[in-house]
C-alpha cells in the first residue's frame, strides 16, 4: 500500500488503513504530501477528513511551492478549502499577498471570497447595488465627470472593481483619480501596476518621455505606484 494508490482509489476503508500504517506526512518525489495527493486526485471529503485528524502538516510546500490550500484552489474544491481553513490552514504567506492562496484564486471570485480573511485580501464579488455603481461610473461619457466620481468613491471594494474593469486604452486620468483616492487598497495598487504594464513605462527614458506629452502621465502614474508598492512591501 502506498499513498498514491490510496489517493486514486477513493476508498474510505483504504484510507482508514493507510492513516494507521503509513506516514501521514510522507513526501513523494515531487514533494507532495498525502493530503496534496488526496486533493489532486479528488478524494471524497470524508477521506480527507480521516487524514486531517491525524495531525498532518498543513503548511508544507511541494516542489512547485504549493501548499495543500493552494492545491485546493487550483483544483477548485470549495468544500476542501473551507475544511482546510477550519482545520487551521494559514492564509498568510511570508513572501507577501501575491503568494497567498487568495491571490491564486482571484480568477474565480467565489473561491477567492472563501479566503477573505487573508491579510490584504479584498472582496471581489459585488452585490447588485455595487455592480450598478461600478457600471454607472465606467459608462460615464464625460472623462472629467468619471474622474470626479472615482475620486469620491468611498468603498475599497467598488474602487478595486472599477480599476479592474476599466478600459485602460481610454487614458490614465481616471486611474490617476483612483490612485489618489484614500480608500485605494494595496492589492488595487498591485493590480494597477500590472494592468498598466508599469515596468514598460518605468523603462522609458527621460528623452522618450519629454518628446511625447501623452506619455508623461503614464510614467508619473508608474512612478507613484512604484513608490507605494516599495513602501508597503513589508506591510502587504
Amino acid at each position: 500500500m502506498v499513498w498514491t494508490e490510496v489517493s486514486k482509489s477513493k476508498d474510505l476503508e483504504s484510507v482508514r488503513e493507510a492513516v494507521v500504517n503509513l506516514d501521514v506526512n510522507e513526501r513523494d518525489e515531487r514533494g507532495r504530501t498525502p493530503l496534496m495527493l488526496f486533493i489532486t486526485n479528488r478524494m471524497p471529503l470524508e477521506g480527507i477528513k480521516l487524514l486531517l485528524v491525524q495531525n498532518v502538516d498543513l503548511e508544507v510546500r511541494d516542489k512547485l511551492g504549493d501548499t495543500a490550500l493552494k492545491k485546493a484552489v487550483k483544483f477548485k474544491q470549495k468544500e476542501v478549502i473551507s475544511l482546510l481553513i477550519a482545520s487551521g490552514a494559514t492564509l498568510q504567506a511570508p513572501e507577501g499577498l501575491a503568494t497567498t492562496a487568495w491571490y491564486a484564486a482571484r480568477a474565480d471570485k467565489g473561491i477567492a471570497d472563501l479566503l477573505l480573511d487573508t491579510p490584504g485580501a479584498i472582496r471581489l464579488t459585488l452585490n447588485a447595488a455595487e455592480q450598478q455603481q461600478v457600471e454607472s461610473i465606467l459608462y460615464e461619457e464625460s472623462l472629467n465627470t468619471m474622474c470626479l466620481q472615482i475620486s469620491k468613491v468611498s468603498s475599497d471594494v467598488i474602487l478595486h472593481a472599477i480599476v479592474n474593469d476599466y478600459n485602460w486604452d481610454d487614458g490614465p486620468e481616471p486611474m490617476l483619480a483612483a490612485l489618489t483616492n484614500p480608500v485605494c487598497a494595496p492589492i488595487t495598487f498591485m493590480d494597477m501596476f500590472e494592468l498598466m504594464e508599469g515596468d514598460y513605462w518605468l523603462a522609458q527614458t527621460e528623452e522618450e518621455i519629454e518628446n511625447s506629452c501623452w506619455k508623461r502621465p503614464w510614467r508619473e502614474m508608474a512612478d507613484q505606484l512604484k513608490v507605494k508598492l516599495e513602501l508597503g512591501i513589508e506591510r502587504w
